[in-house]
């Protein structure tokens, strides 16, 4: 299974994808956890900017990241029966760059066209405040040149606006242990055998 986690920085999702990893850890389930911008070279390139790029040459950066980890990564994975668990994909360029005025639509059909597509997304969805709160606590109060609180609330504007049926919203204001419970049962619902939660 295919399995990615979305959200606004701060909502918490990079948190859940490293705790439904130790489950499968603990369970003895294959799995791969990721992430993007990824850890190749683009990837890096991308964690390493000081300033935005214009929406269009950010996509395609971030596209050729994508395509780069999914040939490296995600594909082998799949390939070898592994479950992935991708902390950001896709949506978050239709989210982000979306906020920067492309079409979010176009920035899904094209990466849709060209990458797999997840089985399932987790949207972990917090208020402005709370992501912004958490990212000061975890890192001092240093922000990334994404995390701008007029960019945020943008983003996660543009979050709302995703009619997928493979989105699940979860309320990433509810304690972790219980956003956990109920990323597992979705993950039942949609037949993936796991004993715990």
């Amino acid at each position: 299974m295919f399995i990615v986690f979305e959200g606004i920085d701060g909502s918490g999702k990079s948190t859940q994808a490293r705790i439904l990893a130790d489950t499968f850890e603990s369970l003895g389930i294959p799995y791969v956890l990721t992430r993007e911008p990824s850890d190749g070279i683009v990837g890096q390139k991308i964690r390493n900017l000081t300033t935005r790029l214009g929406p269009r040459e950010e996509f395609r950066l971030f596209l050729e990241d994508r395509l780069d980890h999914v040939q490296r990564v995600v594909a082998p994975a799949i390939r070898d029966g592994k479950h992935v668990i991708c902390d950001r994909y896709y949506y978050s360029s239709a989210a982000y760059q979306g906020a920067q005025g492309m079409d979010p639509i176009e920035i899904i059909e094209e990466n849709r066209s060209r990458v797999p597509v997840p089985d399932i997304v987790f949207l972990i969805e917090v208020p402005i405040e709370t992501a912004l709160n958490r990212i000061t606590l975890s890192r001092s109060g240093r922000f990334s040149i994404f995390e701008k609180r007029k960019d945020l609330e943008a983003v996660a504007r543009m979050y709302k606006t995703f009619k997928d049926p493979v989105i699940k919203r979860i309320d990433g204001e509810k304690p972790s242990a219980e956003v956990h419970l109920e990323i597992v049962g979705y993950l039942k619902k949609a037949g993936l055998k796991i004993c715990k939660g």
